[in-house]
């Protein structure tokens, strides 16, 4: 009973999503259509906002509403894609509930770090920063920014605005503090950075961090396929990727800011309209660090204090990311060395339910079923008192003795070793 009612709250969640969130949809999109005199404000969430008439944009408050929109969009397309993958899933009939609803939500996952580090590594390979940090701050404090890495960078905030919002509307998991506190950190970052023209650092740390998170679901997915061969050498690039791009190329972004700034960047407080020097910043007053977030043409600041603040949050997350590493080489080790892999972090919630569920998929129910003698069929429990043993247990060595659990073959270190990672839940 348990199991039917996590099934159906799963659904009833995604369900309401898909309702609520294409609703809102059509109701802006009938007024766009329908009534003209509006559609000044309408188009501010299909559109981008401050266009300069020559391929670039800058930023402004309505980029707000733009994001918005896309929030919205991103919660309607997870949620139908997910339900669209579980309902082809249950067709199969190839995995418990549970994992069904694992599998979609890291189809999905899959989808879109794919998308974004194709569409990434595509405007970073064209930009001019390409294999050159300096070149991130020589145009500063220019708020001029392409259409393409514009609607990149403000789709991507969309993003981690809605994956913030679904791990508050969904059932809640063990690593939901965690989680919470990663996206409020990651949204946060990417907010100050967008604000104080510093899109290009942002887009260089998205690609770095979407290579790895592109990979990790798809490594659940195998695990989840129960496909052992291909989950292992997924893992292994995984963790060779998360090494050289998140404790290399990472460090050496950071690096790029101790070194380059002030020497490419010099200190100095600038007009956001003309970005010319305009005043010493020993005589303003501390408002000029929170001016750019309410006046994009007022005055924006950068200073020793500025600097090291900035570097401070992106070195917290490479912190995150070490404790994580050794957390995955530790779990990595212990099952090298045929120890039984025991890690606290929980990247699936209730992993042993979900290998009860299995069990329960795999044998079919007949209990209430009549032979042809007329007498009922014995369920299985009732077959395994009378025998002395399970014919499945005999038979496929699925159910694991004394535990009450399926043993799926390889899975166990499979799950601790793919499913501990913590940055995608």
């Amino acid at each position: 009973m348990a199991v039917r009612h996590e099934h159906l709250f799963a659904n009833w969640t995604t369900r309401k999503q898909i309702v609520v969130s294409w609703s809102l949809i059509l109701a802006v999109s009938s007024i766009h259509t329908f009534f003209p005199h509006v559609r000044r404000y309408t188009r501010l969430f299909y559109e981008l906002p401050y266009p300069d008439g020559e391929g670039q944009h800058v930023q402004g408050s309505d980029d707000g509403l733009f994001v918005l929109g896309w929030l919205v969009l991103m919660t309607a397309l997870r949620a139908t894609i997910i339900e669209g993958v579980y309902q082809f899933v249950t067709w199969l009939r190839i995995m418990s509930h549970k994992a069904r609803m694992r599998f979609a939500e890291q189809a999905f996952l899959l989808l879109y770090y794919g998308t974004s580090f194709a569409l990434g590594m595509h405007l970073l390979m064209e930009s001019s920063y390409w294999l050159n940090f300096e070149e991130l701050w020589s145009t500063w404090p220019s708020c001029q920014i392409s259409g393409e890495l514009k609607w990149y960078y403000l789709v991507q905030l969309s993003f981690w605005l809605q994956q913030l919002l679904a791990i508050n509307l969904e059932k809640r998991r063990k690593d939901f503090s965690q989680m919470f506190t990663h996206h409020i950190v990651t949204s946060f970052l990417m907010y100050v950075a967008y604000t104080y023209r510093w899109t290009k650092v942002g887009h260089v740390v998205l690609v770095i961090m979407d290579v790895v998170d592109f990979l990790l679901p798809l490594a659940k997915m195998l695990k989840y396929l129960h496909y052992e061969a291909a989950c292992n050498t997924m893992f292994a690039i995984f963790l060779s990727t998360w090494l050289v791009v998140r404790h290399g190329i990472y460090n050496w972004l950071c690096y790029s800011i101790a070194r380059d700034v002030p020497r490419v960047m010099p200190f100095a407080c600038y007009s956001g309209a003309t970005q010319e020097v305009e005043a010493d910043p020993d005589k303003l007053s501390l408002w000029r660090y929170v001016d750019p977030f309410f006046d994009q043409k007022g005055t924006i600041c950068l200073d020793r204090s500025v600097k090291w603040l900035f570097l401070a949050f992106l070195l917290m997350l490479q912190v995150l990311s070490i404790v994580w590493f050794i957390m995955i080489i530790k779990v990595a080790l212990s099952v090298l060395n045929g120890e039984a892999a025991n890690d606290t972090r929980s990247g699936d919630e209730d992993e042993d339910d979900e290998e009860e569920e299995e069990y329960e998929e795999e044998v079919p129910e007949k209990r209430g079923e009549i032979q042809s003698n007329g007498k009922p069929i014995p369920s299985s429990s009732a077959k395994a008192k009378s025998t002395g043993s399970d014919p499945l247990t005999r038979q496929t060595g699925l159910f694991q003795r004394g535990t009450g659990r399926i043993r799926v073959p390889g899975s166990r270190d499979r799950k601790e070793l793919i499913g501990r990672v913590g940055c995608n839940g």
